[in-house]
């Protein structure tokens, strides 16, 4: 007798905030030391990242019997990458446009520097275009999709490997 599946979204919903709630304590840490990023901040952050990951898709793989499929793993753990991101990206644009607006100021004038220093003899339309990429990708709504991005990628390869060493077809 077949058994019915349980829902992926609680799992999903309460994982995802974890995930969430940890990239706005890494924005928030960094804020507070006033550093741009710091290696064991990141170390850390993604030690616990895999952790909330394993827990969520264990978590399902009980609730199922201790039965877990590949693909119902990595639909767990997609699951977990999209709320986390959608969290974490809400809280970067807000962030960065009304906690820190001089952070990604910086990071424009970073690259407009740059590019003149590269390309001291650019101008006209050329220039025009590349200052309209800049100002594209330091925006706040660049970095918030940047973030979904990462947190989509990062969670299909981590929810495929997880699921790939903990699955159970039985």
């Amino acid at each position: 007798m077949e058994h019915e599946k349980p829902s992926i979204k609680p799992i999903a919903y309460t994982f995802g905030l974890y995930s969430g709630l940890l990239s706005i304590a890494g924005l928030v840490i960094l804020y507070v030391l006033n550093i741009e990023s710091h290696w064991i901040l990141s170390v850390v952050s993604t030690i616990a990242t895999i952790l909330i990951y394993f827990y969520g898709i264990n978590t399902y793989k009980k609730l199922n019997a201790n039965v877990l499929s590949i693909k119902d793993g990595l639909k767990t753990g997609m699951g977990i990458a999209l709320v986390g991101g959608i969290i974490g990206a809400i809280y970067a644009a807000i962030h960065y446009s009304i906690i820190m607006p001089e952070f990604l100021e910086g990071k424009k004038q970073e690259a407009i520097d740059t590019m003149m220093t590269q390309n001291p003899n650019m101008e006209g339309e050329a220039l025009e275009t590349a200052l309209s990429l800049i100002d594209i990708t330091t925006s706040e709504a660049f970095i918030a999709t940047m973030m979904i991005l990462g947190s989509i990628i990062f969670g299909f390869i981590v929810s495929l490997i997880i699921s790939a060493v903990i699955k159970n077809d039985n």
